[in-house]
């Protein structure tokens, strides 16, 4: 279990970052939990956090995978303007990131950012998707998405922009 041991301590450890930003920026956190183990034997988990209000009519959707931009972006306390939701989601596929490969289900990724979607930002009908990387799905089928991949190294500046956009 050698690479998979040094995964699965980078996921738990960004997990635990994730979610302490979440708490001190004030934002409601949700965890959902992945149908498989970490090698570690422990639940994985994709972590979601919500700003602004429910009936938003705009909206930003950050996802990340396994770029440290978004939790750094969120101890930094955004500031949402009003009328606007911001939902962000961290480790979209917790398996990849904890196992160091592509797993089962091959489907969790999408079905999980379309849940989210419609959890969190259902009454949103301009919504703005950027990914902060690579390992994160195209974007959600639904009208007036705007949809960005960021480049590495770009993820704080991106964000700021789009949430000045909002």
């Amino acid at each position: 279990m050698g690479n998979e041991a040094n995964c699965v301590e980078a996921y738990r450890l960004a997990r635990r970052d994730f979610i302490a930003a979440v708490t001190q920026a004030g934002g409601d956190a949700i965890s959902r939990v992945h149908p498989a183990k970490g090698p570690d034997g422990k639940p994985l988990f994709c972590d979601s956090a919500a700003w602004g209000p429910r009936d938003a009519a705009r909206g930003l959707l950050l996802v990340a995978g396994q770029d440290g931009a978004l939790t750094e972006f969120l101890r930094q306390r955004p500031i949402v303007p009003k009328g606007a939701r911001l939902v962000a989601v961290h480790a979209l596929d917790p398996f990849s990131w904890a196992w160091g490969r592509t797993g089962a289900p091959s489907g969790w990724p999408q079905n999980t950012l379309a849940d989210i979607a419609l959890e969190d930002l259902s009454r949103v009908s301009a919504l703005t998707m950027l990914a902060l990387d690579d390992s994160v799905p195209p974007p959600l089928p639904r009208a007036r998405v705007i949809f960005r991949s960021i480049k590495p190294g770009h993820g704080e500046q991106a964000l700021r922009a789009a949430i000045a956009a909002l």
